[in-house]
């Protein structure tokens, strides 16, 4: 990190004074060392360490903290410690994105993976029933009934009270507060079915209707 900070230095040095000459820019260096730490630090010293990283970026550099912090405020920063957290949180965003680019098919193909596995576990642990002539039956799941809308979530009380029956005339179809305990609709093949609970006809999924005494004496009552 201290070459980092060296390099960057030198480059705002550059603009500053408007020359390309590194012992110009070194001595402008020294300069704002001075004025910040009153701690002397040559230009060539300076000169020195900053070809040394400048020919080989993977060279290490050691330098006082006097400096470390005086080049850090030079940039803009409280200290040398702010100017290295700054970066290291700018390096590792860099290094994350640099990693997703690289290896996106690998995360993008585990991520499907994932998904699936996800999917196929929700469908195997979710209870399903299905409509069994006159009632529903728990079933396990079954993609081609679940394709044609013939599989449905597991609802327990579908299970026990949801029954289709062929009531006669003298059907118990009230409670005693005058309620309702049947309830019709028309099957696919515009039949009327009855049932012991309200909700959806199985075979059409439209809501069936309470019965009334109209279509108890109509409907059943002739018979």
């Amino acid at each position: 990190m201290q070459e980092k900070l060296l390099l960057k230095a030198f480059e705002k040095a550059k603009s500053e004074v408007n020359s390309d000459k590194i012992f110009t820019r070194a001595r402008h260096l020294s300069e704002k060392i001075y004025e910040t730490n009153q701690f002397t630090y040559g230009e060539r010293s300076l000169t020195e360490k900053y070809k040394v990283i400048y020919s080989d970026p993977k060279s290490d550099i050691n330098l006082r903290k006097e400096v470390l912090d005086a080049l850090s405020k030079y940039l803009d920063y409280d200290n040398y410690y702010e100017f290295t957290k700054k970066h290291e949180e700018a390096s590792s965003e860099k290094n994350a994105f640099t990693f997703l680019k690289k290896h996106r098919v690998i995360i993008l193909v585990v991520l499907l993976l994932i998904s699936s596995m996800l999917i196929y576990n929700y469908t195997t642990r979710q209870r399903w029933m299905v409509w069994q002539n006159d009632h529903y039956v728990e079933v396990d799941f079954d993609v081609k009934k679940y394709n044609v809308n013939q599989l449905k979530i597991y609802k327990e009380e579908r299970i026990l009270y949801f029954k289709k029956v062929e009531p006669t005339c003298d059907y118990s179809f009230f409670n005693e507060n005058g309620s309702v305990l049947i309830w019709y609709g028309k099957n696919k093949d515009k039949e009327l079915e009855y049932f012991t609970a309200l909700g959806l006809h199985p075979e059409t999924s439209k809501t069936l209707k309470p019965i009334t005494q109209y279509m108890i004496n109509k409907y059943i009552c002739s018979k």
